[in-house]
């Protein structure tokens, strides 16, 4: 059964195509039912018997997304019958029409539709595209009647979809263009236990624009505004307030995190979790330039074996360190690839530090300050790109993979 859904949703699902833009957009609030309205239009086009022609086109930032995201619910909403999917290929055959699947995560993406006529594309986290995805798709929709209805959570200001579309009345006025903002009132299905449950996934940059769903930028320093005193702790407050904690056989899981570098610095650092929140103990570093020589990847490893002590523990490498980490594997060790989503990384770590479920040793100087240094990179931010300064970001980067890695969401419900 699908649930009622929120006035504006309603209006757009609604509203015969022919009176949709070329491109539709909603934006706005995560959990304001944006994806879920997109859902609910294109089975609305599909019932009415709205095909334009060529084939219709899904995307997302990968094709995991888009399972996860739109098709699960739309195999569930027309039955396994009318829905056939193959996972390799991306082809979908829904309620008889041909749809491709298509992960727009790199620059490479566009070359999946290049030559491709599509008359119905359904976009997902379309701020997540490269540019070059975008504008190839657009360069798709060729016949008459083709449209693109597509969702996203709100970005930088200088996004080009905020800059050349939503901010840009020409598109609106010649019908090219259409755009609704959505926020968690919008959505007549969301409790207001779950409206507050989303409140608190978020910090900073990030809560302005997943719950308030503000095209805001991310600048300055990225964990300034939740870095307080009572992050940080000393072995001696430890030992009075978690005794225990770190003891063999204890409460608490054990695993370590690196970030590699080569030119770059190399930094281990080292984890306990007690199931609850997560205490960043010790760190190791090596800096080739301040040190004045490189370190190969069999010195890294027997440094990494020292640093782990005799006691073995999962270790969480960057999976791009594949030299380091075949050298590991000599010795025995296999390591975790981390998620190293940057972004989703970042706003994962903000929250649990906002939430006082990561703690950090201040005897980690370096890394500690490390985190008051980490900045976004304004250059890149004007050009409508999200990224951090690459300097002073080592520990910042071991410890994203740590929490990435090997903390579920869900532990931070409470």
């Amino acid at each position: 059964m699908i649930a009622p859904f929120g006035y504006k949703s309603g209006r757009f699902i609604k509203r015969p195509p022919e009176q949709d833009a070329t491109l539709n957009l909603l934006d706005g609030a995560t959990g304001a039912a944006k994806t879920w309205a997109i859902n609910a239009k294109l089975i609305s086009l599909l019932a009415q018997g709205y095909w334009p022609g060529g084939i219709g086109l899904i995307s997302g930032n990968s094709k995991t997304t888009v399972k996860t995201n739109l098709l699960n619910d739309l195999e569930s909403w027309v039955g396994s019958k009318r829905f056939h999917y193959n996972s390799q290929n991306g082809e979908l055959l829904l309620c008889g029409k041909p749809f491709l699947v298509v992960g727009a995560k790199d620059e490479a993406s566009w070359k999946a539709i290049r030559g491709s006529t599509v008359g119905i594309w359904i976009a997902d986290e379309v701020t997540l595209y490269p540019q070059s995805f975008f504008d190839m798709a657009v360069t798709r929709l060729r016949l008459h009647g083709s449209r693109m209805y597509g969702s996203t959570n709100p970005s930088t200001p200088f996004h080009p979809l905020k800059k050349n579309y939503i901010d840009n009345p020409e598109k609106r006025a010649n019908g090219d263009f259409w755009y609704e903002h959505l926020t968690l009132e919008d959505n007549p299905n969301l409790p207001e236990e779950r409206k507050d449950f989303l409140r608190r996934q978020f910090v900073g940059v990030f809560y302005r624009r997943y719950i308030l769903g503000e095209w805001c930028i991310a600048d300055g320093s990225i964990y300034g505004h939740v870095l307080t005193d009572d992050i940080f702790y000393t072995d001696e407050w430890l030992r009075e307030n978690h005794p225990g904690l770190k003891n063999n056989g204890g409460h608490a899981a054990r695993f370590l995190a690196a970030d590699y570098g080569t030119a770059n610095p190399t930094v281990f650092i080292d984890i306990y979790d007690d199931g609850d929140t997560l205490w960043v103990d010790r760190e190791w570093r090596h800096d080739s330039r301040e040190e004045n020589y490189q370190m190969t990847d069999a010195q890294y490893a027997d440094k990494l074996i020292e640093f782990i002590g005799p006691i073995r523990a999962e270790v969480i490498l960057d999976p791009s360190a594949a030299s380091f980490a075949a050298e590991l594997n000599t010795r025995g060790i296999y390591p975790t690839d981390a998620d190293n989503e940057v972004l989703d990384g970042i706003r994962f770590v903000s929250t649990m530090l906002g939430r006082k479920k990561l703690r950090i040793n201040r005897g980690c100087t370096r890394g500690v300050q490390e985190l008051f240094a980490y900045g976004w990179n304004d250059k890149s931010a004007a050009r409508g790109v999200e990224e951090p300064i690459k300097s002073a970001d080592h520990f910042p980067d071991a410890l994203r993979y740590a929490c990435r890695t090997k903390i579920n969401p869900w532990r931070l419900a409470a």
